[in-house]
C-alpha cells in the first residue's frame, strides 16, 4: 500500500541519517539543535508545561580537521569513452576559473554599491538598525520571541560577561488551529503573551524588573526602526483582516500591558524570506517579497561576534543563503531621517536574490535555466538556486536524467522516484562525495534504496559521485566569490577587516554538514584574496544562532541608550 510505502521510505531516510551520523560523528554534536526541546502545544487559555531546560553554551570554532573530507574521485573506473567525454563536458560547464569568479565578483560589488544608494536595486543592502559592536563583556538577562509560522519560542539568554559566557533557556509552543484566523488579532497576540508569561513562570522571574526582548517574526512587516514595523499581511494560514498597517511591537506592548507581563520589545528581528525558504523546501511554496532588514544572518553574525569581537561578517547557508555584514554610515545613504547614528551598522545584503533582474552575470549552464524556469519562483533568487542546499540535489538530479536520456547512466533506464521533483535531496551528495568505499557502496544505498535504481556499474555509481563533486564544488567557489567581494570592499573602505584579524560567522546545515565544503571555500579565498589577506581571516560555525542573536539584539539596542552593564 502507500501507506507501506511511505513508512519504508521514512525508515530508509533515518538509516542514511544514522550512517551519516556515524561516519561524522564530530558533526553529530554540532548539527543538533541544543538544547533540544519536545514539540508541545499550550493550549488556550494557558496549560502549564513541562520545565524548560538550562544549557551553558559556547559555540565552537569548527576546526578543519573536525569535519568528514569528500573523497575526490581522480577518474571514474571502468567508464566508457563517451562516459569520460560527458564527464569532461560537464565539468567545462560547471568550471569557474578565476578569471570568471573575479569579474562574477566585480559585478557584485558594483550592484552592492548602487544598493547602499538606493531603494528598489536588484540587490536590497537593507538596514538593519543594529549598530556598534559587542565586546563580550556585557552583562545582562534578556529575552527572544520567534514566531515561525505556527511554532513560537520563547528564549531567556544570560550574558555573563568574561569573554562571551552565556546560558540560554528555551522552551517551543505551537498555536492552536483555531487561533489562526479571526476578526480581532489581539486573541492571538494575548495567546502569544500567555507562552512568554508561562515561559518566565517556569524560569523564574524578577520582581520589579522590566526584561528586554528581541521579537523574531516571520512574517511580512515594513520595519522603519529598530523596534518599529508595519504588518503588511499576516499569511500562511493566519487571517486577521485588522492587523494590516498596524505596528506589531505596538499590538504586543498592548497585549503586555493587558496581561500585566512586565517585558518590553526593544528589536524587531525578522526573517520572513528565511521562512519561506523554509517552507518551500518542505512543501515547494512560492515565496513571499521581502520587506524587513534583520534576519537570521545579522542574528548568526551578533551571536558569534559576542564570543568573538573581531566578528564583522555573518552568513547563513542552509536551504537558503544569505549574508550580512558591518557597514560604515557613509557609505549608504538611504536610511531614514529618524535614524541619526554614525556608527558602523550592519547590512543585510539580499544576496540570495543576485542577477534576479538580468540573470547574464551569473555562469548559468542548461541545468540551471531550466531549474530556475520549472521553480515556484522563476527570475527569483537566482544565485540562491545555483549555491543554496535548497536546490543543489534538483540540479544533480537534473543532470542524472540528461545522463540517463543519453545512454550513459543505468542502461538508459531511470526510476519513478529520480523522475519525481526534489526526490534527490542534497543530503545524498554528503553521503556520495564522501564515500571512499572501492565499489562505492554508499552510493549504491542512495541509488537502490533512495531512488528505486536496483541496477548500477561501478562505472554508473562513479559518475553519479563526479557530478555531485562538480556541482558542489561550484556552489562552494560562488559563495566564496561573493564572500571575497564583500570583504574586500569593506577592507577599502575600513568597517573592521583591516585589523590582523577578521572572523566570519557561518550557520547552515548545508555549510556545516557537506563533506570538504569549508575547506573548499577556503581554497577560493585565498585564491581571490592572496595568501596575506587570507591568512588574516577565521571562519567560524555556531548553532543557536537565531534565538541567541535576536536577544543579543535587544543588547544592543540597550546598549545604544546606554543601559548595558
Amino acid at each position: 500500500s502507500n501507506l507501506a510505502i511511505e513508512i519504508y521510505k521514512l525508515y530508509i531516510y533515518i538509516y542514511i541519517s544514522i550512517f551519516v551520523a556515524w561516519r561524522r560523528p564530530v558533526l553529530l554534536h554540532l548539527i543538533t539543535p541544543s538544547p533540544s526541546f519536545p514539540k508541545r502545544q499550550l493550549s488556550y487559555p494557558n496549560k502549564m508545561a513541562p520545565p524548560s531546560r538550562n544549557n551553558s553554551i559556547k559555540p565552537p570554532f569548527l576546526a578543519l580537521k573536525t569535519r568528514r573530507p569528500a573523497v575526490v574521485l581522480p577518474h571514474i573506473a571502468h567508464a566508457t569513452p563517451m562516459q569520460q567525454a560527458a564527464i569532461a563536458e560537464l565539468e567545462r560547464q560547471f568550471a569557474l576559473t578565476e578569471e570568471v569568479c573575479r569579474e562574477l565578483g566585480h559585478s557584485f560589488l558594483q550592484e552592492m554599491k548602487k544598493g547602499l544608494k538606493k531603494d528598489d536595486q536588484m540587490l536590497k543592502m537593507l538596514p538593519s538598525y543594529v549598530t556598534g559592536y559587542p565586546t563580550g563583556e556585557e552583562q545582562g538577562t534578556y529575552l527572544a520571541l520567534e514566531i515561525s509560522g505556527m511554532d513560537v519560542y520563547v528564549c531567556q539568554v544570560k550574558l555573563k560577561g568574561e569573554r562571551g559566557k552565556l546560558s540560554i533557556n528555551q522552551y517551543q509552543y505551537r498555536i492552536p488551529e483555531d487561533l489562526t484566523n479571526g476578526e480581532d488579532v489581539s486573541v492571538v497576540l494575548d495567546y502569544l503573551t500567555d507562552c512568554v508569561a508561562d515561559f518566565l513562570s517556569r524560569v523564574g522571574s524578577q520582581d520589579l524588573f522590566v526584561y528586554s526582548m528581541g521579537l523574531s517574526f516571520g512574517f511580512p512587516v515594513h520595519q522603519v526602526g529598530l523596534n518599529k514595523g508595519k504588518m503588511l499581511e499576516w499569511g500562511h494560514g493566519f487571517y486577521y483582516p485588522n492587523v494590516v498597517g498596524r505596528d506589531i511591537v505596538e499590538l504586543l506592548h498592548q497585549s503586555f500591558g493587558r496581561k500585566g507581563l512586565a517585558v518590553r520589545i526593544v528589536a524587531l528581528a525578522n526573517d520572513p524570506a528565511g521562512f519561506m525558504r523554509r517552507l518551500r523546501y518542505a512543501l515547494s511554496l512560492c515565496m513571499w517579497k521581502l520587506h524587513t532588514s534583520i534576519t537570521y544572518s545579522v542574528c548568526t553574525l551578533l551571536a558569534h561576534a559576542y564570543q568573538h569581537p573581531t566578528t564583522r561578517v555573518g552568513i547563513v547557508h542552509g536551504a537558503g543563503t544569505n549574508c550580512a555584514y558591518y557597514e560604515t554610515r557613509s557609505n549608504f545613504s538611504k536610511m531614514t531621517s529618524s535614524f541619526n547614528s554614525e556608527d558602523d551598522t550592519i547590512i543585510n545584503t539580499e544576496w540570495g536574490g543576485f542577477d534576479d533582474d538580468e540573470r547574464v552575470r551569473l555562469p548559468f549552464t542548461f541545468y540551471d535555466r531550466k531549474l530556475d524556469r520549472e521553480s515556484n519562483n522563476p527570475h527569483a533568487q537566482v544565485f540562491e538556486k545555483m549555491a543554496s542546499g535548497m536546490y543543489l540535489g534538483e540540479i544533480v538530479r537534473y543532470v542524472i536524467l540528461h545522463f540517463v536520456d543519453c545512454n550513459l547512466l543505468f542502461q538508459g533506464k531511470g526510476s519513478v522516484e529520480l523522475n519525481t521533483p526534489y526526490a534527490f535531496n542534497t543530503s545524498y551528495m554528503y553521503v556520495c562525495e564522501a564515500d571512499g568505499t572501492e565499489e562505492l557502496d554508499d552510493v549504491w544505498t542512495v541509488l537502490v534504496k533512495m531512488l528505486r535504481i536496483p541496477n548500477s556499474t561501478q562505472a554508473d555509481r562513479g559518475i553519479v559521485k563526479k557530478i555531485c563533486e562538480i556541482v558542489g564544488s561550484r556552489s562552494a567557489k560562488l559563495l566564496a566569490t561573493m564572500l571575497a567581494a564583500i570583504l574586500s570592499h569593506t577592507m577599502e573602505h575600513g568597517s573592521g577587516v583591516d585589523q590582523e584579524k577578521c572572523t566570519i560567522a557561518v550557520s547552515g546545515d548545508m555549510y556545516e554538514a557537506y563533506p570538504s565544503y569549508h575547506l573548499r571555500v577556503c581554497e577560493s579565498l585565498n585564491l581571490l584574496l592572496g595568501e596575506e589577506m587570507g591568512s588574516r581571516l577565521n571562519i567560524g560555525m555556531i548553532v543557536y544562532s537565531r534565538l541567541v542573536g535576536c536577544a543579543i539584539v535587544a543588547m544592543m539596542a540597550e546598549k545604544k541608550q546606554g543601559t548595558v552593564l
